[in-house]
Order: C-alpha cells, then structure tokens, then sequence
C-alpha cells in the first residue's frame, strides 16, 4: 500500500442499519468507557441514545458485560448524529486508555516489549472482543498493526467505529511505550470523512481510507522498546485470573443469547449453538469443563425473568409462564423452586414491594 492520501467521497450510514442487522459477536461494555460523559459535554442526555436503540437507562454501567458488536456500532453512530460530530468516535477514544481492555490491559503491560504486548492483545482479546482479527506484520525497517471485524457490510462501513479502533489503537500503543508513536501512516476501512484535520492533527501521518484493514504503520524499531513499568513477574498471576474471566465470558454470552430468545418462544441447545457458531455438542463440552449445564443456564436465565415479571407487573403467573417458555405453570414452579429455594408465589411476597396507600 501507498502511503499518501486517497481523498472519495463521504457516504452517510444510517445508524438504524446496525440494529436492524446482527451480528452473534460480542463485546465488553468497557470498550464505551467515556460514552455517557462524552455525550453529556454535546448537552445529550444518555438515556436519549439509549431509548433510540430500544436500551435500557443502565445499559453500559457494568463495564464487564458483554453487548453485542453491532450495537457497540449502532451506540457510537447514533451518538454522533444526535451530537452532529462527525468525529465522536475519534474523540471518545482521545478519551480512553488500556483499562478498556480489562483483564487483558493488565497482563499486556508485563510484557517485556511492544512485540510482545502486541502479540498478547492478538492472541487474548478474542475473549473480551469477538470478532475482532488483529495481525502484526513486519517487512524491512517497517511494522504494520492491522485489525478488522468480522462484522455486517453497514457496520463495517461505519466511519465512528473505525475510527475508535485506530484511535484506541494509538492510544495503547503509545501508552505502552510511554511516548508519542510517530506513524508513517494510518489505514480505515470505511468511507473518508469530510474533514481531515482531526486525523492530521492526533496522528501527524497520511491517512488512506476504503482499506481492507484498519492498521497503523511505524518504524519496526518500536516492537523491541520495553513497555513502560512492566513486572513479567505478575504475568503469571495475571494469566489465572484471565482464564477465569474467559470462562466467565463464555458463559456470560451463553446468557445474553438465551435471554434475547426467550421472548421468541422455547429456547433450544441447537438455537443457542447456532448464534455462538458452535456445533451443539461443543456446547456442552465447554460448559461441562466449567461444571455447570445448558438446563441449568436456561432455568437461571428463565427464573430471572420470571421475578422481573412478578415485580414490575401484575401478570399473572400461567401468563408469565408462557412469556418465558414453560408449557406448564408446574414446569416453572419446580424450575423456580429449584434455583430460588422458594414457590414463585411465596417468592413474590416476600420481594413485591407494598402500593402506597390510596
């Protein structure tokens, strides 16, 4: 690839696109740290975004729950036109740092150089961002950091989330070295915007637009640079507690798929293997080496909703039955009864609140 400008036109998305498109990728709601303070400096409220999309108030204050990747997109373009800024995705990022990362953010800054923080960002964040490919090239005096996703044709055209990617990008790796990274140049995927300024004046490198890959190009010379204030020794304890965390994931996506299913009707190992790509078996394997089953996950999922139900409604509980998928109110109370230690009705006694008096 050259390195010089390639100047096309600006195409807008319409961020009604990413919703209505899927993608069974999954990602941490860390990755939108800033989101909500970033909008309230462009005088919108959050909860305006949030109720666009059909989310709820509190959608991105676990920063470990996992969303998914279409709706990381269909957030952050949403928010740009609600701000007219062309560029939020790029200033949300000017924002971040590694803790968006995680666990993972933790065990790359014991890596001894930025080659090996860079090839453990590429072999872990699969956990934590699905769907994201990273590669690191090096040819000659010259080092290319590219990343793409395996996202739908308008998510992958979507100019603020490319631009929150390369910019996190830099970020990180300038962090890491604990000094500005001089790029030789900048590659998005995705349509120019129609202002360059913002890109010129952060990175101080050409950018080329309508690539296959989003990437960062620099001087091979920076791989060999240790990181800044690393300890190899914590990799180790690090480690354990990410592989734990992976498992959690795991199981965390398990829960978010079954719960976005129930509403469909009777929810199967086959539907939920489909939207992981998984053959059902593989499934079971893994949730059998974490000790739990894909009944158990579903019955959790199920009773959840089922006090949901009791305590914002006054549905009754054959017809909250029926909404989470049990054919038998005698099908729910045993389920329920089996993960409370309680009947749904002694359940909703005892947690419905009181009606203020008349």
């Amino acid at each position: 690839m050259g390195l010089g400008f390639i100047r096309l036109g600006c195409k807008k998305v319409n961020p009604d696109n990413y919703v209505a498109s899927y993608s069974p990728f999954m990602v941490r709601a860390g990755a939108l740290i800033g989101f909500a303070n970033l909008l309230q400096r462009y005088q919108v409220q959050p909860v305006t975004v949030f109720e666009r999309l059909g989310l709820p108030a509190d959608y991105l204050d676990r920063p470990d729950q996992l969303i998914p990747l279409d709706t990381k997109v269909a957030l952050l373009e949403t928010a740009a036109e609600l701000c007219h800024c062309e560029h939020f995705g790029l200033t949300l990022a000017r924002q971040q740092n590694i803790s968006m990362l995680g666990v993972i953010g933790l065990l790359v800054q014991q890596s001894a150089t930025l080659r090996e923080a860079l090839a453990t960002i590429s072999t872990s964040i699969g956990h934590h961002v699905e769907g994201l490919c990273l590669r690191l090239e090096e040819e000659g005096d010259i080092a290319r950091y590219l990343f793409s996703y395996q996202l739908s044709s308008a998510s992958c055209q979507s100019r603020q989330h490319n631009d929150n990617t390369l910019v996190s990008g830099y970020n990180i790796i300038s962090f890491l070295i604990n000094q500005p990274l001089h790029l030789r140049a900048a590659y998005l995927s995705g349509p120019e915007a129609t202002s360059l300024k913002p890109y010129t004046e952060l990175l101080h490198a050409p950018i080329r637009f309508e690539c296959p890959e989003n990437g960062l190009v620099f001087d091979r010379r920076y791989l060999d640079i240790p990181v800044a204030g690393a300890n190899p020794a914590l990799r180790g304890v690090i480690g354990r507690l990410l592989k734990q965390s992976q498992r959690d994931g795991f199981q965390g996506r398990l829960l978010w798929i079954i719960d976005h299913l129930l509403p469909a009707g009777a929810v199967t190992l086959e539907q939920v293997a489909s939207r992981l790509g998984m053959a059902p078996r593989t499934v079971q394997e893994r949730l059998h080496q974490q000790g739990v089953s894909f009944q158990q996950l579903l019955d959790q999922t199920r009773v959840e909703r089922v006090c949901t139900y009791m305590q914002e409604g006054d549905m009754s509980l054959t017809e909250i039955a029926e909404l989470v998928g049990y054919s038998q109110l005698s099908a729910l109370t045993r389920s329920f009864k089996r993960v409370t230690g309680l009947s749904p009705a002694a359940w909703r006694r005892q947690h419905r609140e009181p009606r203020p008096a008349a």
